[in-house]
């Protein structure tokens, strides 16, 4: 697949169908760039013949007299299918469809004809709707941008892949600005034939590429696409700035899980789990590149040192950085001692380092000195705000110039107009990494310390009894003959324990006197709930009596529950009488079936307030020990791990619940949605399911 694909980015030869003189077309925009970068053979060709930009030009593809690798096509939608077939006619292996006008617009079947008539011929086909692709190695300018209004990254070792093309661009011209070193750019536009995950896997196996960068719209390809960016997560850094994911999931809100499941949280959780690096903004995507780029040297732990010349900016630093869960290292009392002595007395010593605004570069070199000699640091951010007119800036730019060879990661922090602008330029042409503001330097810093940490995770071994799937297909299979989408509770709880999910003890009545029975065998206290059709939330209309403590108030529980199923008109189908569990914390699971990502997992704390606090992490099916425990730190969960009021909480007892579910949904195909809540955490470490929901969807055919 490397091979085929190769043809994009390092023909033999090529031709540009469309090629132009006109002023401000794509054209000739596309033209200029190709014959100022690629030094094989290009043929121009385009229906008028004549000559462009001095050259002669052919009027269709097969007239070339000599064999052609890769075509170029920036001529208009409908004209697409006739230059590709007449491609095909000699041989050509790639095709990059520059012109808008298909499905994007509307014209599905036009775009459709293009990617059969490409498979037909064997051609691999990149776009349509795209800017084109780049490769500073071969060189490749196969874009149709301008040179004159953007910056073109210096060769390097960053690779891009952009959804957007015009934000591809835009990428190109700020890692130009921060002379980030580019060795590929693609856009893939529409992807309708080479996909995003080809891409990835290309990049992953290019020595030359050191750094992956992705800007991504949309999740189309599916678990393809997340399992290409964890394989390559596993060898080189892959940076991922995800868009359009503001919108919310369209499903009805019958389960929790369904009223907290959107676009933007089940791909912030799924990209987590492939081990790439996922940033909030433009900004710190291209910043991360940055750092990525530059720092050659892994931290050895996670002790960060910041050492400043304005108090304020360190402030606004360590705030940034608590934002992202990391904090200031605290200051040895040893290294507290010898550094006394350093910084002007007038000053408070801790982390941040505060030199003041009269600090020369001098006092920066002592002070890192001393961090560097103790050991103390495994991250380093110095800000230097220039303003300050005490600054020896040249002194600072010699002095910064070795600190890459210190052993530890360095990042600077230089914020400003103009002069610090060219400031931060100097120091990155010595190798440095700069941030502008404080957001991207703990964006830098955080992705060095998670590129030094293990890759890979444990599977979870989840044994499940021999007989479970037989007997949760039986009970799927009659809830579907009878017309149902959602299973009764005594139901859903029956397929939990087939997958060794522990529920309460319980039984289903269709009347009060069965109530009282199954009370007497399960021992009270009992919990009542009212069993309807058109219930689904029962706690709303005061369905649930919890702590009925003997038959009189079992009794008075049933006529009561009577009584609100007439009251709401709704069908009292039955009760369902539980044990009574005592719990100190209630969490709430979840799992679903997405259309494109397959089975994923919920996990938060539980109640009736989950959707209010929306405090829930997701993950895809199968999770490992360390995805179950990277969801519960990304919760209020992990405040019961580490003992809330009392409450301690097993988190491998949890990963396992979590993972069963998960392994229950992959069996089940017909399983929609899954709502526990709460999943009930005793005082002596057990999880109980107290409520649990289940939502069918219709077998096929």
């Amino acid at each position: 697949m490397s091979v085929m694909l190769d043809v994009f980015f390092n023909p033999a030869s090529l031709v540009i169908v469309g090629a132009s003189d006109r002023a401000g077309s794509l054209g000739r925009g596309l033209t200029l760039n190709v014959l100022s970068s690629f030094k094989g053979p290009v043929y121009l060709i385009n229906v008028r013949g004549g000559s462009v930009l001095g050259r002669s030009v052919y009027r269709r593809v097969s007239e070339v007299p000599g064999p052609v690798d890769l075509a170029l096509i920036i001529t208009p939608a409908t004209s697409v299918p006739e230059v590709l077939e007449d491609c095909g006619s000699v041989g050509v292996r790639g095709a990059i469809v520059y012109s808008g006008g298909f499905s994007e617009a509307g014209r599905g079947d036009l775009e459709d004809e293009v990617v059969r008539i490409a498979r037909r011929h064997g051609i691999r086909l990149l776009g349509p709707n795209c800017v084109g692709v780049i490769d500073t190695e071969t060189p490749l300018n196969a874009t149709f941008v301008s040179m004159e209004r953007q910056l073109l990254p210096p060769i390097g070792g960053v690779s891009i892949i952009s959804q957007s093309g015009a934000l591809g661009s835009l990428i190109l011209d700020l890692m130009g600005e921060r002379l980030v070193g580019l060795r590929r750019f693609a856009s893939v536009g529409n992807a309708s034939d080479v996909k995003i995950w080809e891409l990835v896997e290309l990049l992953a196996s290019d020595n030359r590429t050191r750094v992956i960068g992705l800007y991504l719209e949309s999740v189309g390809e599916g678990r393809r696409l997340l399992e290409a960016l964890k394989r390559a997560s596993m060898v080189k850094p892959v940076v991922v700035l995800a868009g359009g994911l503001s919108e919310s999931g369209s499903r009805a809100a019958s389960t929790h899980v369904a009223a907290l499941t959107t676009k933007a949280r089940i791909l912030r959780g799924a990209l987590r789990q492939t081990g790439v690096l996922a940033v909030e903004s433009l900004g710190e995507f291209v910043a991360v590149l940055e750092a990525l780029d530059r720092v050659r040297v892994k931290p050895g732990g996670g002790r960060i040192f910041i050492v400043t010349n304005t108090g304020g900016m360190g402030v606004l630093l360590s705030d940034s950085l608590e934002r992202r869960g990391l904090r200031p290292a605290s200051l040895p009392e040893e290294l507290a001692a010898k550094l006394r002595s350093v910084v002007p007395g007038y000053m408070a010593l801790g982390n941040p380092i505060d030199l003041s605004g009269s600090a020369p570069t001098s006092l920066y070199e002592r002070v890192v000195g001393e961090l560097l000699e103790s050991r103390a640091a495994d991250v380093l951010i110095l800000v230097n705000q220039p303003q300050t007119i005490a600054m020896d800036v040249e002194n600072f730019i010699d002095y910064a110039g070795h600190l890459g060879d210190s052993g530890v990661p360095v990042v600077l922090l230089i914020s400003g107009s103009g002069y610090s602008r060219d400031l931060a330029l100097r120091l990155r042409r010595k190798g440095l990494p700069v941030a502008y503001d404080p957001e991207e330097a703990s964006a830098m810093v955080l992705a060095l310390l998670e590129l030094s940490k293990p890759r890979g995770g444990v599977g979870l071994e989840v044994t499940i009894a021999g007989d479970a799937l037989e007997t949760a297909r039986r009970v799927v299979g009659r809830a579907l003959e009878e017309g149902r989408v959602t299973l009764w509770e005594h139901e859903a709880k029956g397929l939990l324990e087939a997958y060794g999910v522990e529920t309460p003890r319980y039984a289903l009545a269709l009347d009060c006197e069965g109530a009282l029975e199954a009370a007497g065998r399960i021992g009270y206290p009992v919990v009542l709930k009212i069993l309807s059709p058109q219930v689904t939330h029962r706690s709303d209309i005061g369905g649930v009596l919890v702590g009925l403590r003997d038959e009189v108030e079992l009794a008075r529980g049933c006529s009561k529950l009577q009584e609100l199923s007439r009251r709401n008109g709704v069908t009292l189908a039955g009760v369902l009488v539980e044990e009574h569990v005592d719990h100190v914390a209630e969490i709430a699971l979840g799992a679903l079936r997405d259309k494109l990502l397959g089975p994923i997992v919920m996990v938060g704390l539980g109640g009736y307030m989950v959707e209010l606090l929306e405090d829930v992490a997701f993950r895809l099916t199968p999770v490992t020990l360390e995805d179950a425990m990277d969801m519960m730190r990304e919760t209020r969960v992990w405040r019961l791990v580490e003992g809330y009021r009392g409450v301690k909480l097993e988190p491998v007892k949890l990963a396992e619940v979590i993972a069963r579910i998960g392994r229950m949904v992959e069996h089940l195909d017909e399983l929609e949605e899954v709502d526990v809540n709460p999943l009930a955490v005793t005082r002596d470490g057990r999880l109980v399911a107290l409520d649990a929901k289940i939502k069918l969807r219709q077998r096929d055919g």
